[in-house]
């Protein structure tokens, strides 16, 4: 029996189960890996990740995908760097007109699929060379420099000692892990992704829902556009497109579902620090670039692959419900 509760335990918490054999791993082969300083950079170079990866997340609990992210994150990150700079705008209008970009092609990404009635992980299929585009045109192809010292401060700036991008990203986590396990919002995205016709039964008013999340996800996401070109302290189209692949292995290795209704936003945390780690662990020990793509597609697979593993898992359970499986 105890071992079931172990086994269990272990399935629940692959994320964090694999994350601390990596730190482990990588602790041994660089001395300077479990240093405070490097800790700090890498939570601090991948907080616009899990940003965008709260969004994305809470969007697939929902049965939903979207493989657009860094394209908008390109197009949201020129545009800031337009209001700001070329337009001299102060900082606080473009952000929220930054934010309400994001939110607003977010929604209309979910309003094409809804009244073309397929997918829209489908329609983010087009959006995204669609996004990328409207980048390249609005930007001239050119790098947006010379931000304002108060836009620096959201990706450059530091609290006590530690960098502001950190407390924002867990001040978020927080929140919405809240909201996600301990509000009525939170169950009805997991119904959505469960099972949506059940969820319309039960009264939940899906559309509405569906469009409230699309709104997060692209809040999000323009969020993570925001934070990263602060950062990096310039404004480019090909700053942002690469960062999906990052946001979904991080999401499928913190247990989130592509099918929906289940995963939690502290696992997609650990999902999105192990890619992270890897690709840090894998520089201070001396290897290769192109051994990182290497190890990232492996962990891609992986994570596909255990999706795949859970679902069949909870098909034996429902044919077979006296399975020890069931146990713990």
């Amino acid at each position: 029996m105890k071992k079931n509760y172990f086994s269990e335990f272990v399935r629940k918490n692959m994320a964090w189960v694999i994350l601390l054999v990596i730190v482990i791993i990588f602790t041994c082969l660089s001395p300077n890996f479990l240093s405070l300083t490097n800790i700090l950079n890498i939570l601090a170079q991948n907080a616009y990740v899990v940003v965008a990866a709260i969004g994305i997340s809470i969007l697939m609990m929902s049965g939903s995908m979207d493989i657009a992210v860094g394209y908008l994150m390109s197009l949201c990150g020129v545009c800031a760097g337009l209001l700001l700079v070329k337009a001299g705008m102060p900082t606080f209008p473009a952000i929220l007109l930054t934010l309400l970009l994001g939110v607003g092609l977010s929604m209309l990404t979910t309003l094409i699929a809804k009244l073309l009635r397929i997918s829209r992980f489908m329609v983010s299929v087009g959006t995204m060379t669609i996004f990328q585009g409207l980048s390249f045109v609005v930007s001239g192809s050119v790098s947006i420099k010379g931000f304002p010292d108060s836009f620096k401060l959201l990706g450059q700036g530091y609290f006590f000692g530690i960098p502001f991008p950190i407390i924002l990203m867990f001040i978020l986590l927080i929140i919405m892990s809240f909201l996600m396990n301990k509000t009525y919002f939170g169950s009805y995205v997991y119904a959505l992704g469960g099972n949506e016709e059940a969820a319309r039964l039960a009264g939940i008013h899906v559309h509405l829902m569906e469009m409230i999340i699309s709104a997060l996800a692209g809040g999000f996401v323009a969020l993570a556009a925001l934070m990263l070109v602060s950062r990096l302290g310039s404004a480019h189209s090909l700053t942002g497109p690469g960062t999906e692949f990052t946001v979904i292995t991080g999401i499928l290795l913190g247990g989130v579902s592509i099918r929906g209704g289940e995963g939690k936003l502290s696992g997609v945390f650990a999902g999105i620090l192990i890619v992270a780690i890897l690709a840090n662990g894998m520089q201070l020990a001396g290897l290769d670039t192109y051994y990182q793509f290497i190890a990232k597609g492996v962990i891609m697979l992986a994570a596909i692959g255990f999706d795949v593993y859970q679902l069949s898992r909870r098909q034996r359970v429902k044919l077979n419900p006296d399975s020890p499986k069931t146990n713990g």
